[in-house]
């Protein structure tokens, strides 16, 4: 479907707005008493920005409705103390959540009977209405049947403990439950908390205390982790999710809620997939601008890190650490930059501090009191430093011989936190944190502190930085499209030039020659001075091979080059003449589809030193033109570009558009398996492509784009969940129809 035409009485305003309000172009004609409007369906940024706002409002809108029921029903609650649905029942009853709670239990129910004094019901459909949300704690059996009773009741959102272990009946979970407008936790999900409102329909009989920290967790054991060390640390939550198989909610269902919501200062999440990694940068970046998003995911690979790292995400190895930088951020205010003061009265332990500071990249500041220093000596200490530093760390410490009782350093930590406008961090040696510290983040060891404060100087740069735009250039993307249609494999040198050439994308022409009279013949019609070189074997990209001359500016230089390059490379295929181009840094730009995260762009410096050291950034699209200067200045290499040791600096906006008319070109055409231009030679005044190589494939979906997909066919990747290890794929497609 291309195109839409619609025929509206003129009278009715209301439908011509929905039309114009939809983002697209549109245009009107009258004829007698109705109104004709046609428009392209094409998406634009308009539309877009309608989709992803009614996106939004309907994925928040659902997951508020889980975590704010009027009424629950705890399906399979028996009464045996150590089943399920026992559990969370008593769960919900001790969490102190004020709606009604229903145990669903036919056995008891036909006594006469109650689980938990409580009374029972035979079905969901005898409860009282409204019920919002349904727990099921059912044999994986009886879970089609309990989904279409809670539908015609009209339960809004389901939590399923159970644990199916079958990609197709979870398919089915979700398409069943979506039929009837309910969301689904699950399934094998440990439940969900809201601590504001004691709701506790989880199988943690533990609930943290309400918080600014929202949490939500792929995994049910380590899920259970987390809640178990925030409450054993007095870490605050807001809300608790625990995905499990990810049958429909996801973690990014999760970030559309927080958004909008007030009561959560930072997100904490532990993932082990993205699921749709496009959507998920996405919404991280766009939520990441007002509220910290930490996420742990091990084992992280190089587009892994470069998906967080511009969604401006704080990645982490371990559960610890996510909840070590989620307690310094939900604490106070941001570092307004790298500089630490180190305080305390311990010389040891303030140099051993510092130390891991400055090897975390930090400017520390010692501040060394004298041993058994008193609480007010601590606070002037403190408050006088904060007005040079963007930070503090304190040591905590008793040391002999001390009398027993308050900490000095806490009771000064304290009576300088009303005074302080800066990020304040204490270190306490031993596994109690002292009460006066209520408030301020402790850590048990110097390293942890520090991790946090690293992490959060990180994230506060990022959010500082702009954010830039996606800049608008006139290219020919229909022809583009033509020339790629229905072509897969690598493409020829010609094609490919004409490819790029749609986009602003010149390669410098070269022509092949098999002889000297053919070398001379073709300077003559590029003109001179050219280059003389070797394209194929082992030479082709490695000119420390000596498989080129450079600046031949006569004929009778480029026969004595012919001569001996001839004899160095061998049979090995034609020599190839290039118009000489200006001298300057070479790098490497290149592009591709990824099967997970879509269409994306690198960069890196050329040569071998390079290349083995993978000093090679990568970039996700979008790429705005912020993103592009910031790719460029990423990698370790980029001084070169710079004017490094008294090296002219060389076009480093040219080369930014090029990486800018790259991205556009590979979010354009669908199937572009890779792209290198290498290499692209920077001088003072401009960048020149010297070889590009472009392989094409079948193109494959994109994952953020178009109606929401849970499940898509065995023969394409699935998008919002991945299969598990093994196991056979999704297979039902299932539409947003959220009411």
């Amino acid at each position: 479907v291309r195109r839409f035409d619609a025929e509206v009485l003129s009278e009715n305003q209301q439908m011509i707005r929905v039309f114009l309000d939809a983002g697209y172009t549109v245009a009107r004609a009258w004829e007698s008493g109705s109104v004709r409007l046609s428009f392209d369906i094409a998406p634009t940024a308009r539309s877009v920005d309608v989709m992803r706002a009614r996106e939004h409002r309907a994925e928040a809108a659902s997951v508020n409705r889980l975590l704010h029921p009027r009424a629950v029903a705890v399906i399979g609650a028996g009464r045996d103390r150590g089943s399920v649905g026992n559990i969370v029942l008593r769960n919900l009853l001790a969490g102190g959540f004020d709606g009604p709670v229903y145990p669903v239990n036919p056995v008891a129910a036909a006594a006469d009977g109650a689980v938990a004094s409580v009374r029972a019901y035979a079905s969901v459909e005898d409860t009282p209405l409204p019920v919002d949300l349904a727990v099921l704690c059912v044999p994986a059996r009886e879970i089609p049947s309990v989904v279409a009773s809670c539908g015609r009741h009209g339960v809004r959102g389901l939590v399923v403990m159970t644990d199916q272990r079958d990609d197709d009946a979870d398919a089915r979970l979700a398409a069943d439950a979506r039929a009837f407008g309910m969301r689904v936790v699950g399934p094998a999900s440990l439940g969900l908390q809201n601590l504001a409102v004691g709701l506790n329909a989880s199988l943690v009989s533990e609930m943290p205390r309400a918080g600014r920290i929202g949490c939500y967790s792929q995994s049910g054991p380590i899920g259970g982790a987390l809640l178990e060390a925030a409450a054993g640390r007095g870490l605050g939550f807001s809300v608790f999710v625990s995905a499990g198989d990810r049958a429909d909610v996801s973690g990014n269902d999760l970030l559309q809620y927080w958004k909008d919501d007030e009561s959560t200062g930072v997100a904490l999440m532990h993932l082990e997939t993205f699921g749709n990694p496009r959507k998920f940068a996405r919404l991280a970046r766009w939520l990441g601008r007002d509220t910290p998003v930490v996420v742990v995911l091990s084992e992280r690979t190089p587009l892994d890190e470069a998906l967080l790292r511009q969604a401006g995400v704080i990645g982490v190895d371990r559960v610890s650490q996510g909840l070590d930088v989620a307690l310094l951020l939900a604490a106070g205010p941001l570092p307004a930059g790298n500089r630490v003061a180190v305080v305390g009265d311990s010389r040891a332990l303030v140099r051993f501090t510092a130390r891991a500071a400055d090897a975390a990249g930090l400017a520390v500041e010692e501040v060394l009191l004298p041993v058994g220093s008193s609480p007010q000596a601590f606070r002037d200490a403190m408050v006088a430093a904060s007005a040079r530093v963007d930070a503090l760390i304190t040591t905590a410490v008793r040391l002999p011989p001390a009398l027993p009782g308050p900490v000095p350093a806490a009771l000064g930590a304290a009576a300088a936190a009303a005074e302080l406008t800066v990020p304040m961090l204490a270190t306490v040696r031993g596994s109690r944190v002292p009460s006066e510290l209520a408030g301020i983040p402790a850590y048990s060891s110097p390293e942890a502190a520090v991790g946090a404060l690293r992490r959060a100087v990180a994230y506060a740069r990022w959010r500082d930085l702009p954010a830039g735009a996606v800049p608008t250039m006139p290219v020919r993307a229909d022809d583009a499209r033509r020339l790629a249609a229905g072509t897969t494999g690598r493409l020829p040198d010609d094609t490919a030039a004409a490819l790029l050439a749609c986009y602003g994308i010149e390669v410098v022409p070269s022509i092949p020659v098999r002889g000297a009279d053919e070398a001379v013949a073709a300077a003559e019609r590029l003109g001179w001075p050219v280059v003389l070189k070797a394209r194929s074997g082992g030479f082709r990209h490695r000119p420390e091979l000596g498989g080129q001359r450079l600046d031949l500016t006569d004929p009778a230089a480029l026969r004595t080059a012919w001569r001996a390059l001839a004899e160095r490379v061998g049979p090995e295929g034609p020599l190839v003449v290039q118009r000489m181009v200006p001298t300057g840094v070479a790098v490497v730009l290149g592009a591709a589809e990824n099967p997970r995260f879509g269409p994306l762009v690198s960069f890196g410096l050329a040569g071998p030193a390079t290349e083995l050291l993978g000093d090679r950034a990568h970039h996700i699209l979008p790429l705005s033109d912020a993103d592009a200067a910031r790719l460029v200045r990423s990698v370790r290499a980029a001084p070169l570009l710079f004017g490094y040791r008294g090296a002219v600096p060389v076009d480093v906006a040219a080369l930014e558009d090029l990486l800018l008319r790259l991205a556009r070109l590979v979010d354009d055409i669908g199937g572009l398996r890779s792209l290198a231009l290498d290499p692209v030679i920077v001088s003072v005044d401009r960048v020149s492509v010297l070889s590009a190589e472009i392989t094409l494939a079948p193109p494959l979906p994109r994952a953020d784009a178009g109606p929401r997909r849970f499940w898509r066919p065995r023969t394409e990747q699935p998008v919002d969940s991945e299969p598990r290890p093994g196991s056979a794929q999704r297979v039902h497609t299932v539409h947003n129809r959220l009411p």
